[in-house]
């Protein structure tokens, strides 16, 4: 009987543990299948959030970018690091970015490529190609917030990482010696920056095709480059290409709209070149083909619209066609009031060229009220010292002198000189310009001898930056030859 009670209690105890075992297992399990199903559950809130998110961000155009758009964008990217693998997030967020980045939102996308950088540093490392996209993403911001070595250094890492991946050569190869080819550039490292360019296109061209346009820019870019070069022919060429490779393009895929709209863009750009070379009816037709263009992808009211009618009614200024010109001023000003583009830049620019108009056409306050508001619009985007503020107090001068109220002139004058001054260098021509001004101003006041002095400084000036059969030149000795001889006349008497 011990013996059996012994065993008994032995197998009793025995069990009882197991018993307890079975109960400590048992809430575990349950506890991991509920942390699964939670894990589950968020995931599935997350995507449905992200999808809600995405619809908002759906063909954003970069012109109209809201706060609410920048809102969406920081929504929908906690939701996506939630849904996605480092490798899907990437590719997401490098189309999501795309319209921001082109609305020179530098200050909404920096934090996110940053955090992304710290990301795919981890998974999938940092000589990924996904690396190699953040890179160069987060240099283009640090390049157009000008912190140029910052970028430098990124640009260089992405194009190693790219240019070190098996399938190399890549689409997004070129893409990167193409911004290094704008990085260079921005730096005044021309042969750099010409040298990128180049490689850039050979690599580029190779993968040519209605959605790959990266060959595109980077024709724009360098007609750009050498057009800030002086040299019109080689810009000249290069827009041509780029507009046999968009033609070429279109007839592949005609109702393509980003093909139209970067021939439009391209046609734009052709027109304001040749405006400036002085082949005005090929602008005309250019800028007028860039306008039908433009209405068929954006519609009639739009401000890419805005932009080309700018440049339309500069030409009808410079042509002498005043009407026209107000016009489409008009028209330019009041897309770009629809759509809130009241404190921009672009803005400012076409009320001090409509103001500039009327002036012509002897609407002497309407002018006036056109150049204060340009003014104030400059002044408070750009800061009182920028040189485009100078443009529209030179402008606000003549206007004055023009109406015989010298008292008035004089100090927006003194202003504007010393805004260039300040900010472009002694020598700059628009200093040039402003002392020939200054010098009409005094000349307009009978104080003769301070008007040669400036008329002289002017000239110097004006004739070591364009040289002496430039018209600005021609210009500044007329006026101050003109002088001498009222000067002469007088003492006759």
């Amino acid at each position: 009987m011990t013996d059996f009670k012994n065993n008994s209690e032995k197998k009793e105890i025995f069990d009882e543990s197991t018993s307890i075992e079975a109960k400590d297992k048992s809430p575990e399990k349950e506890m991991k299948k509920e942390t699964e199903k939670e894990v589950e559950i968020k995931t599935k809130n997350h995507r449905v959030l992200l999808e809600r998110y995405d619809q908002r961000l759906k063909d954003l155009d970069p012109e109209l970018i809201t706060p609410e758009d920048e809102i969406a964008l920081k929504e929908a990217f906690i939701h996506a690091k939630e849904t996605f693998e480092p490798e899907e997030l990437v590719s997401w967020f490098t189309v999501k970015a795309e319209p921001f980045y082109r609305s020179v939102s530098w200050k909404v996308l920096l934090p996110f490529y940053e955090e992304l950088l710290g990301i795919v540093e981890k998974k999938p490392g940092p000589e990924s190609p996904e690396a190699a996209y953040v890179l160069n993403g987060l240099a283009g911001i640090y390049r157009y917030m000008g912190n140029y070595e910052e970028a430098l250094g990124l640009f260089l890492r992405a194009l190693k990482i790219r240019e070190n991946l098996p399938d190399h050569p890549r689409p997004e190869t070129g893409d990167t010696l193409s911004e290094l080819g704008i990085l260079y550039a921005l730096m005044d490292r021309r042969e750099e920056a010409l040298s990128f360019y180049t490689r850039a296109l050979e690599t580029q061209k190779k993968f040519l095709s209605p959605k790959n346009l990266g060959a595109i820019r980077t024709l724009n870019r360098t007609a750009l480059f050498y057009k800030g070069l002086e040299k019109p022919e080689k810009a000249e060429e290069c827009f041509r290409r780029a507009l046999e490779f968009l033609e070429k393009l279109q007839g592949q895929e005609p109702d393509n709209r980003v093909i139209m709209g970067y021939r439009s863009g391209t046609l734009n750009n052709l027109g304001v070149l040749l405006s400036e070379t002085g082949k005005l009816d090929e602008a005309e037709d250019r800028y007028g083909q860039a306008l039908k263009l433009q209405e068929k992808v954006y519609g009639s009211e739009h401000p890419q619209v805005a932009q080309t009618l700018n440049n339309l009614a500069l030409l009808y200024f410079q042509t002498t066609r005043y009407e026209k010109a107000m016009i489409l001023y008009t028209r330019s000003l009041e897309i770009m009031e629809k759509f809130g583009k009241t404190e921009h830049t672009g803005f400012a620019t076409t009320l001090n060229n409509l103001a500039g108009v009327y002036v012509q056409k002897g609407r002497h306050e309407k002018a006036l009220e056109l150049y204060t508001r340009a003014l104030e619009i400059r002044e408070r985007v750009l800061g009182p010292e920028d040189p485009d503020v100078a443009k529209t107090l030179n402008n606000m001068g003549e206007l004055y002198r023009i109406l015989g109220q010298h008292k008035k002139a004089l100090p927006l004058y003194t202003r504007a000189l010393k805004i260039y001054e300040t900010t472009l260098g002694p020598t700059h021509p628009d200093v040039g310009t402003t002392l020939n001004n200054l010098a009409g101003l005094h000349e307009s006041m009978g104080e003769y001898e301070t008007a040669i002095n400036l008329y002289e400084k002017a000239l110097d000036i004006i004739e070591k930056e364009y040289g002496p059969d430039h018209p600005y030149f021609k210009i500044t000795r007329n006026n101050l030859l003109g002088l001498y001889e009222k000067m002469e006349r007088s003492w006759r008497r």
